[in-house]
C-alpha cells in the first residue's frame, strides 16, 4: 500500500509539473482547468491521508512554474502566491470554519468578505517609486517573475505616474487580460494574415505580454485590472474596501463587479449571479474570489507554501454547449500516441468559437457510445481544450457512420499497437514517422527545451517539408556559414527573408550552450519531463560521466546504468525503461547532436568542501528535529545526492525513530549508519 501511494504521488507530481510548464511558460495548456484542479485535489487528499509520504518535490510546495523565458528575472519582495480553490458551497463553508478557528472567532460573529470576479488572465505586479512606474513583472514561480516593464507600459490602463497621494514605495498587483471583443478582432486579423489563432483570451494576453518586441504588445490592446498590493512603505488602509478606493484614486481600473458579504448565503448568491451572467461581461472569468475585508487579519492568518489564508477562490464548473459531431480525425503525437479529434459544427461557448474537441482515446469513444452525426454536449473544460461529455440518443440521425479507429498510422502507415496499460494506440515507428519526427522537432526547440526563437511549429513544418531538417542536429547545421544553398532556399520560403534568417542563425548559435538536463528533456523521451531529467543529471558526478554511460549502452553494461537509475528517488520504472530504450535505438541521433552543442557542467553548490557534498544519502524512520522533507531539501542544497533505496553506492543511511528494513540492508552492504543527532552535528552549518 505504501509503495502504491508513493508511486501515485510521484506520478501526480510529474503530471502537475508538466502541465504547469505548459500553462505558465508555454501559454499552451493541454488540459482544462477542471482537469488540472482534479489532479491537485487528488494529490492533496493523498498527502493529507499519508502525511509521512509527502514528496520533497510536492506540487503543494510550488507556485506557478520554473521560469524559462528570455526576459530578465525580478525577485518579488512579497511572494506572489496562488489562491486555494473551492468548488462547492460545502467547500466554502469549510474554508469559513477553518478561518474562524484560526482567528478564534465564534460562529455568532460576522466575518466580512469582498466577493469579486476571478479574471482569467496573466497575474502581474507593478512597482512604483515616488509615484513613477519602475518595474512591471509577471508572477513567475511566485518568488521571482519576468521583467516585462516595456510591454507593461504599452497597456493604456496602467498609469506611468500615479495621481493623488501615495507611499514612496508601492506595489500594485492585478491581472493583464484581453477583452472578448478585442480577442475576436485579434483572431479575425490573424486568420486574414494566415497566422494561427489564439485558443482563448488568456493565451492571447499571456503570449502578447511576453513579446520581445513591445510594439507587438501595444498592437494587441491589452487591459489591466488592479485588485491587490504587495510591498508598501506605509499602510494604505485598514479594510479592503478602503484600499480598493485608494487604488482607484491613484488612477487604476479595478476588477468588477464586487460585493461586500457578511455570511455564506450572500457569498453564494453573488457567485450564482455572476455565473449566470458571465457571458454579459466583456472579459473571461473562471470563478469568484472571496477576500477578508479586515486587513488586520492578513498577517495573523499568514499563508501556506502555495496559498494565502485570507482569500480563496470559488471555481465555476466547466461550461457546456450543444452541437453536431461532423467527423473524427486522428492525430499522431511526438511519442506516437494516436489521438482522435472530433470536428464539430462550430458552436460558441463562453465567448469562444469551438470547432474541435478532444476524444482522448479509443476507450473514451466507446464509453461515450458516439457515432458521426450525433448531437453532442461539449464542455469547454477550463476555457481551454473542449471535450465531448455526452450525446443525445433521441437526436441520433437514422443514417450515421460509426467511428472506426485506424489499424495503420495516419502518418506513416505503420501498423499500430494497443498499449492496454495506458489505453493508448501508438505508432512505434518513432524514427521514420513524419508526424512524430515533426512533433519531436517542435518539442526540441520549445521554450523549456532549447528555446530557439524564430522556430515555432509553422517554421519547423515548413523546413521539414522542404527537406531542410530531419533531426535536431540538422537545426544547428542551418547556422553554418557553409550551408549557402540551404540559406538561399529558406529565404525564398513564404514569410522568410534575409533578416529573419539572420535572426534565426543568431538564435540557434545562442542556444548551443545547455545543461545536460535540458538536453535530455529536449529529446522528448517518453515519461521524461524536465524534473525527471534534473533528477537523473544530479545523480551523476559530471555531465561527461552521464554522457559516457549513455554512449556506451550495450547488452553487457546497460544493467549497471539501470541499477543506478533505480536508486534515484522520484524516478519510476516506466521512465527508466523509456530512457534506456531511447538511447539504445537513437544513439546516433544523440551523438550527432553532441557534435553541435556545448554542455555546461551542472553545479549544485559552489561550496564543495561541505562534508555531505556529493555523498549519496538515504533516510529512514521518523525524525524529531526536522521533517524528512526539510532534511532532504537542505541536504540537496549542499550538494548531497538523495536516494530512496540502499545500494552499494550509498554513503550514509540516516536513521530516525522506528527505522525500517533499510537498516538491515545497509548492514549487509556495509553502508555507514548514522543517527539523526550525529547527522545534524555534521550538518550544523546549514541549520
Amino acid at each position: 500500500m505504501k509503495e502504491e501511494v508513493i508511486n501515485k504521488l510521484k506520478k501526480l507530481a510529474s503530471l502537475i509539473e508538466y502541465h504547469n510548464n505548459l500553462y505558465y511558460n508555454e501559454d499552451n495548456p493541454e488540459i482544462s482547468d477542471a482537469e488540472y484542479d482534479n489532479l491537485r485535489i487528488e494529490n492533496i487528499k493523498l498527502e493529507k491521508e499519508f502525511p509521512d509520504l509527502v514528496l520533497s518535490n510536492s506540487p503543494t510546495k510550488k507556485v506557478g512554474a520554473e521560469l524559462t523565458s528570455a526576459f530578465k528575472k525580478v525577485k518579488h519582495l512579497v511572494p506572489m502566491l496562488s489562491l486555494g480553490n473551492t468548488f462547492t458551497k460545502n467547500d466554502v463553508q469549510d474554508y469559513l470554519d477553518k478561518t474562524r478557528r484560526f482567528l478564534q472567532i465564534d460562529n455568532n460573529t460576522d466575518l466580512e468578505f469582498i466577493a469579486e470576479p476571478k479574471i482569467d488572465g496573466l497575474s502581474a505586479t507593478l512597482i512604483y517609486k515616488n509615484g513613477q512606474l519602475i518595474i512591471g513583472a509577471t508572477r513567475g514561480d511566485g518568488k521571482q517573475g519576468e521583467n516585462i516593464t516595456e510591454n507593461i507600459k504599452t497597456i493604456k490602463e496602467i498609469p506611468h505616474y500615479l495621481s493623488g497621494k501615495f507611499p514612496d514605495e508601492l506595489e500594485i498587483r492585478g491581472e493583464i487580460y484581453i477583452s472578448n471583443s478585442e480577442f475576436e478582432k485579434l483572431n479575425f486579423s490573424r486568420v486574414k494574415d494566415s497566422l494561427p489563432v489564439f485558443a482563448n483570451p488568456r493565451n492571447a494576453a499571456a503570449g502578447s505580454v511576453r513579446q520581445l518586441d513591445s510594439s507587438i504588445t501595444a498592437s494587441r490592446k491589452l487591459s489591466f485590472f488592479a485588485y491587490n498590493w504587495g510591498h508598501i512603505s506605509e499602510p494604505i488602509g485598514n479594510t479592503l474596501v478602503e484600499i480598493r478606493k485608494f487604488i482607484s484614486e491613484l488612477g487604476f481600473k479595478l476588477n468588477h463587479p464586487v460585493e461586500l458579504c457578511s455570511n455564506l448565503e450572500q457569498m453564494i448568491e453573488f457567485y450564482n449571479k455572476l455565473y449566470q451572467n458571465r457571458s454579459s461581461l466583456d472579459f473571461d472569468i473562471d470563478g469568484i474570489v472571496y477576500k477578508l475585508n479586515n486587513i488586520n487579519f492578513y498577517d495573523r492568518l499568514g499563508s501556506t507554501d502555495h496559498s494565502p489564508r485570507f482569500a480563496v477562490s470559488h471555481k465555476f464548473p466547466a461550461e457546456l454547449g450543444v452541437t453536431t459531431l461532423n467527423k473524427v480525425k486522428f492525430q499522431v503525437g511526438r511519442t506516437g500516441a494516436v489521438t482522435p479529434v472530433a470536428e464539430l459544427k462550430p458552436v460558441t461557448i463562453g465567448g469562444v468559437r469551438i470547432q474541435r474537441a478532444s476524444l482522448h482515446n479509443k476507450d473514451e469513444i466507446q464509453r461515450l457510445g458516439l457515432v458521426i452525426g450525433d448531437t453532442v454536449s461539449v464542455k469547454r473544460a477550463g476555457d481551454v481544450i473542449p471535450q465531448i461529455v455526452s450525446y443525445n440518443p433521441k437526436l441520433r440521425p437514422k443514417k450515421y457512420k460509426n467511428i472506426i479507429f485506424p489499424q495503420q498510422c495516419p502518418s506513416c502507415n505503420n501498423y499500430l499497437e494497443f498499449e492496454k496499460e495506458d489505453t493508448i494506440i501508438r505508432c512505434l515507428n518513432h524514427t521514420n514517422c513524419k508526424e512524430q519526427i515533426i512533433g519531436q522537432l517542435i518539442h526540441f526547440v520549445s521554450r523549456n527545451a532549447f528555446n530557439i526563437d524564430g522556430l515555432g511549429e509553422k517554421q519547423i513544418i515548413e523546413l521539414y517539408n522542404n527537406n531542410l531538417i530531419r533531426e535536431p542536429a540538422d537545426i544547428f547545421s542551418l547556422a553554418s556559414p557553409t550551408e549557402r544553398k540551404k540559406h538561399e532556399l529558406i529565404i525564398k520560403l513564404p514569410g522568410w527573408g534575409k533578416l529573419s534568417l539572420s535572426n534565426l542563425i543568431v538564435s540557434i548559435n545562442n542556444s548551443k550552450e545547455q545543461t545536460i538536463e535540458k538536453v535530455l528533456y529536449s529529446l522528448g523521451i517518453r515519461h521524461l519531463g524536465l524534473g525527471t531529467a534534473k533528477l537523473i543529471s544530479k545523480n551523476f558526478n559530471t555531465s561527461k560521466d552521464l554522457i559516457n554511460r549513455i554512449l556506451n549502452i550495450n547488452e553487457d553494461n546497460k544493467k549497471y546504468l539501470i541499477n543506478d537509475l533505480k536508486v534515484i528517488n522520484g524516478i519510476g520504472e516506466k521512465a527508466i525503461q523509456s530512457f534506456i530504450s531511447y538511447f539504445e535505438n537513437s544513439k546516433l541521433l544523440f551523438t550527432n547532436l553532441l557534435d553541435h552543442i556545448n554542455i555546461s557542467e551542472f553545479k549544485l553548490r559552489q561550496d564543495t568542501s561541505h562534508f555531505f557534498f556529493g555523498k549519496r544519502l538515504v533516510f529512514t524512520g521518523k525524525f524529531e528535529n526536522l521533517s524528512r522533507t526539510e532534511i532532504k531539501n537542505k541536504s540537496e542544497q549542499f550538494g548531497a545526492l538523495i536516494s530512496s533505496q540502499i545500494s552499494s553506492k550509498t554513503d550514509f543511511l540516516v536513521v530516525g525513530l522506528k527505522p525500517g528494513s533499510k537498516v538491515t540492508k545497509a548492514k549487509e552492504l556495509d553502508v555507514d549508519i548514522i543517527s539523526e543527532k550525529d547527522f545534524l552535528s555534521y550538518f550544523n552549518s546549514l541549520l
